[in-house]
């Protein structure tokens, strides 16, 4: 059973609509501009009556640059929420934007007032940009979040690593193959696999069913690790869309606790957020705890 979306959200989507309308006309709106002072004939028509061959040419890389501009911002909007992919598009549309209003610029310097020309290209400038950044800024998560979904890109991008470098090192075995066939021999050795990784199972913690004493809790997602506290975990646990089998310790403890333990693996952690790399001292202190829960239950 679905429920009709809160007047209060049916508002945000409206406002996120507009802000993103708006930030494109104002792109599409510089663009235009750039290219009409562009397009100034005291600077062309020279070029053209003395050798048309470099105006083509530097239009032509006018032209380049605002589709580069345009591509790149529709990249960022499309990859908003994988940082890594959004800086690059970020470079990209940045260098597209400065150049076209360099040119734009320059065939300005050949007007008779190119003090106001250049007034309103920075004006154009400025509004293009400030109202993008604007729109990016209220499409962003809180860190927590965009920690998982930075979690998801990176267990992705070891994936396809992975995917390469085995693709890589048949290609080279085959390669080598070709040669020592070429030679009179033949390569009969297989090529050495890795040894399965098996990592040390964790104990099933038990999560209360309601409000409890604070505890601190150790949220796993792939590899990465949120430490924080809380008197309701399930509830927390399903704010953060994991399972209960993503808890890989509990410990009795509040604040004082949790900033110890932040403290402690400070070199893992992921920014400002509560998310750590789930590497090295971590690993060890999450089994080494899980085992001392199993012997105190065994005695």
């Amino acid at each position: 059973m679905t429920t009709a979306p809160r007047p209060s959200d049916r508002a945000i989507v409206i406002i996120e609509r507009f802000l993103g309308i708006l930030a494109w006309a104002c792109q599409v709106g510089a663009a235009a501009l750039y290219l009409a002072v562009t397009a100034h004939p005291a600077v062309w028509r020279p070029m053209l009556d003395k050798d048309p061959v470099p105006a083509v040419c530097a239009w032509g890389f006018v032209a380049g640059m605002t589709i580069l501009w345009m591509t790149g911002l529709r990249e960022e909007q499309i990859h908003f929420y994988n940082r890594r992919a959004r800086r690059d598009h970020r470079k990209t549309w940045a260098v597209g934007h400065a150049s076209v209003l360099f040119f734009a610029a320059l065939s300005a310097s050949a007007h008779d007032e190119r003090f106001g020309m250049w007034a309103i290209l920075s004006m154009g400038a400025l509004v293009s940009l400030m109202t993008w950044a604007a729109w990016m800024r209220t499409r962003e998560l809180p860190d927590e979040d965009q920690a998982v979904i930075d979690a998801i890109h990176d267990r992705e991008a070891q994936q396809e690593a992975a995917v390469f470098d085995a693709s890589e090192k048949e290609r080279r075995r085959q390669r080598l193959s070709a040669v020592v066939a070429g030679l009179g021999y033949q390569l009969t050795d297989t090529p050495a696999q890795p040894a399965p990784q098996t990592e040390q199972p964790t104990y099933r913690w038990q999560i209360p069913a309601r409000k409890h004493d604070p505890l601190v809790y150790f949220l796993r997602n792939g590899n990465r690790l949120k430490i924080g506290t809380t008197t309701e975990l399930r509830r927390r646990i399903r704010t953060l869309a994991l399972r209960p089998e993503n808890v890989v310790l509990l410990l009795n403890g509040g604040k004082p606790l949790e900033r110890q333990l932040h403290d402690r693996f400070a070199d893992l952690r992921i920014g400002s957020t509560e998310w750590f790399a789930y590497d090295g001292p971590l690993i060890d202190f999450v089994h080494t705890e899980n085992n001392r829960v199993r012997k105190e239950q065994d005695q």
